[in-house]
């Protein structure tokens, strides 16, 4: 198993949550920061949009990560042939081997059937290319209906980024979703978290935390997806509460990735 940072493990310090903060990171940058933390590999996904970055920066980057042994994944949002299309040849050109996405899109919220039609048509060239398509479980879609999609479309050659907490959204627990998805799985998404009485006891909240200090049994993800010494990647992410000022919440992201990343070397005993 091998360890990795996201573009979601510093969703604050990229950018792009908050209109006054915008996108301020490049994927270079987020570079370093893996290469800080001697990640073995680096997800850039759709919060560090690099759909639009010519051939030559994205071989820069490559180049770059070959110098520091960081392999590279890349992550999209939205199934449309477009954009698929288009994130397919920026893996191939980045030697990524898995393409992650989330289906749904703002505006666009497929069927199932609909998701089916639109993957389909790319099941050839996925396996041309080598690259597997890694279905995030998103909120709105339950475990059932993922595997109903990879059944359909083709689980020869597309897999499910397992998010550890993603589908609380489709009112699904970690319990429930780590059996049921664990065995599609070809991505990792580490991600923890803690449930707490909100004021007045009326309610819960759910709210991140660093890897390894909430309720989430990472050796039980380990063990589910086939073990620390199966080829895989574990990529940690972050839902860092907002804090009093952006400032202290950027502060508190870059603790928590280095806590996370010290919690995880050592459940996967890299």
């Amino acid at each position: 198993m091998k360890l990795g940072i996201s573009s979601f493990t510093f969703p604050w310090t990229i950018g792009g949550i908050e209109p006054e903060h915008p996108v301020s990171m490049s994927a270079l940058e987020l570079l370093e920061r893996a290469h800080d933390l001697k990640a073995d590999v680096l997800q850039i996904a759709d919060n560090l949009p690099i759909g639009g970055l010519s051939d030559d920066e994205l071989l820069k980057l490559k180049t770059q990560a070959d110098v520091y042994g960081i392999a590279i994944e890349v992550g999209t949002r939205g199934i449309k042939s477009e954009n698929i299309s288009n994130f397919l040849r920026i893996a191939q050109l980045l030697g990524s081997p898995i393409l992650r996405v989330v289906i749904d899109s703002k505006g666009h919220e497929p069927s199932i059937t609909e998701i089916v039609e639109l993957l389909k048509p790319f099941e050839s060239e996925f396996k041309s290319a080598g690259i597997k398509l890694a279905i995030e479980n998103h909120d709105r879609l339950t475990c059932a209906e993922f595997n109903e999609i990879i059944d359909k479309a083709g689980p020869d050659w597309i897999g499910i980024c397992l998010d550890t907490v993603n589908s609380l959204g489709a009112v699904e627990a970690p319990n429930t979703v780590i059996p049921a998805l664990a065995p599609r799985a070809i991505n990792v998404h580490m991600k923890d978290f803690e449930i707490v009485r909100t004021n007045g006891q009326m309610g819960f909240t759910v709210r991140g935390t660093a890897l390894g200090e909430g309720r989430l049994d990472v050796a039980e993800v380990i063990a589910a997806v086939g073990g620390a010494k199966r080829d895989i990647t574990s990529v940690i992410e972050l839902w860092t509460p907002r804090q009093d000022s952006y400032a202290a919440t950027v502060e508190l992201e870059n603790n928590w990735a280095k806590i996370s990343v010290t919690n995880l070397r050592k459940s996967i005993g890299s």
